[in-house]
């Protein structure tokens, strides 16, 4: 019997894009930029770093962040395609870029815990996980990991979503 799960995914990281078509529902793994930014944490900080994003064009795929006394690290995902370090530089703002992995899957109870089964399985630490999901059926993560090619290998591999 052919595994629908291995005839539908096929990783390519040149594509930076997985398509999952598993019993009629839609899921998709991307490889996204992750920025962790340092950021001051009074009012209107936010709203005038977000700002940047809207001058520059680059929609963001998810925002965490997490405030200590008076300043704060935000972590966001972009497309793999958009480059923002200098903007970011150049507007006074410290960051890191990391390569993330972006899950988008129908939501269901216990999909983070299987996630993370599946990569500590395979002995890859996550170093950073955060999320949500909508009122509809579609849940949306953002994975960092210490080893992203075998974590999208092990992820393409298991029997998760099907």
């Amino acid at each position: 019997m052919i595994n629908p799960f291995r005839f539908f995914c096929r990783f390519d990281i040149m594509k930076k894009r997985i398509q999952y078509a598993l019993k009629g529902v839609c899921m998709s793994i991307s490889v996204v930029k992750q920025y962790s930014v340092f950021l001051i944490n009074e009012p209107g900080a936010l709203k005038n770093f977000a700002e940047l994003f809207v001058r520059e064009d680059v929609g963001l795929i998810a925002l965490s962040q997490d405030v200590r006394y008076d300043a704060a690290v935000v972590r966001l995902a972009v497309p793999a395609d958009k480059e923002i370090s200098h903007s970011l530089t150049k507007a006074g703002f410290t960051s890191v870029k990391t390569d993330a992995i972006c899950i988008d899957a129908p939501d269901r109870v216990g999909l983070a815990r299987d996630i993370g089964a599946v990569l500590f399985e395979q002995g890859i630490n996550i170093t950073s996980i955060y999320g949500a999901a909508s009122t509809g059926k579609n849940s949306r993560w953002i994975v960092v990991v210490n080893d992203i090619t075998k974590a999208l290998n092990a992820l393409e591999a298991s029997r998760l979503f099907e």
